[in-house]
């Protein structure tokens, strides 16, 4: 599966790269810093905007994939119940 991942990310050049969560977000918040302030030229407009939504569906999964392995490890610690307790 992760095999699957990185041919996507070679197939799709603006995919490559995306980095881990921190550097996802900061490089989400200079490109918001530079919509904002009006330094995109209207050539590069689109090519910003289309990664910026690279980079918050890479976040959005990093965060689905850490939440999911924390309710993991928290249920490992989790007593158990039994039959007798549920009544």
């Amino acid at each position: 599966m992760a095999e699957d991942a990185d041919h996507r990310a070679d197939a799709d050049p603006g995919n490559a790269e995306l980095g881990g969560y921190a550097e996802s977000m900061a490089e989400l918040e200079t490109i918001l810093a530079s919509l904002e302030n009006d330094d995109v030229d209207i050539d590069t407009l689109a090519s910003k905007v289309e990664r910026a939504s690279l980079l918050i569906a890479h976040c959005e999964g990093r965060l689905r994939a850490t939440e999911l392995s924390l309710t993991s490890i928290l249920a490992q610690h989790e007593p158990a119940t039994t039959a007798e307790e549920d009544f």
